[in-house]
């Protein structure tokens, strides 16, 4: 009888252990999936916005004079609120979780919530002196960023992995370096 009991334990603890590594495969595969996914959706928003955006008059497409000092101080804004939306709890496999995950366990409210508060990056980037192509694409990674939040528990799981605030001050990192107007 105790030979069972010690069998049927260790067939749970194995079971268990292969559940639970099962999981988290499953998990890194989703996140990966729905990375490649965003991506193609971005892309295609992105293309969508560009002819819209850069119909703007030109008057509000001129570079502002920005100095370096002012320059550098935005850059660091734009790291803190990444930083702040998308990692300050770190987490293996998917790199941290912010206010974004967060937000958006409260379903469409928080999504928008979250929206709203990223799109400081897309402003700063305009007051930066971006052009159409990038403000399009910041515009794309965002709204990918919200639909993908809008899905109950899978899309908030896809969200956390998503980083669209890093992304984003990626590519004005990008394109200050490569040298703005």
């Amino acid at each position: 009888m105790h030979s069972v009991i010690e069998t049927l334990a260790w067939i749970l603890a194995i079971g268990a252990v292969v559940a639970l590594a099962a999981y988290w495969v499953l998990r890194l595969l989703a996140a990966r999936i729905a990375h490649h996914v965003a991506l193609i959706a971005e892309r295609q928003v992105t293309a969508a916005l560009a002819p819209g955006v850069s119909k703007v008059p030109r008057a509000f497409t001129r570079p502002p004079v920005v100095s370096d000092e002012l320059r550098a101080r935005r850059l660091a804004e734009l790291d803190k609120l990444a930083w702040l939306m998308d990692g300050i709890i770190p987490l293996p496999i998917i790199g941290g979780v912010g206010l974004d995950a967060v937000l958006g366990l409260f379903p469409v409210a928080g999504d928008v919530a979250s929206l709203m508060i990223s799109s400081v990056l897309i402003v700063r980037a305009a007051q930066l002196g971006a052009p159409p192509r990038l403000i399009s694409r910041l515009i794309a990674i965002q709204v990918i960023d919200l639909l993908i939040g809008l899905v109950p528990v899978i899309g908030d799981l896809a969200d956390a992995g998503y980083h669209a605030n890093e992304r984003s001050v990626a590519l004005i990192r990008e394109w200050m370096r490569d040298g703005p107007a």
